[in-house]
């Protein structure tokens, strides 16, 4: 779960508790950028890592 990039609801929480400033619309518009990108990288790598792993534990 945590290299598919599912703790970014947790990101998003916090930006979204950040007090209105005039920085509170980037600070969100990053957020949701990385949190967007680690969810579609992340997530394509994930079945990739599984199977280079199932390969590694077949020698063992």
């Amino acid at each position: 779960m945590t290299w598919g990039g599912l703790k970014g609801s947790i990101s998003v929480a916090l930006a979204l508790s950040v007090p209105e400033n005039e920085y509170k619309p980037l600070i969100l518009t990053v957020t949701y950028i990385v949190v967007l990108f680690s969810i579609i990288v992340q997530g394509l790598t994930i079945a990739p890592s599984a199977k280079k792993l199932d390969r590694e534990q077949e020698f063992l």
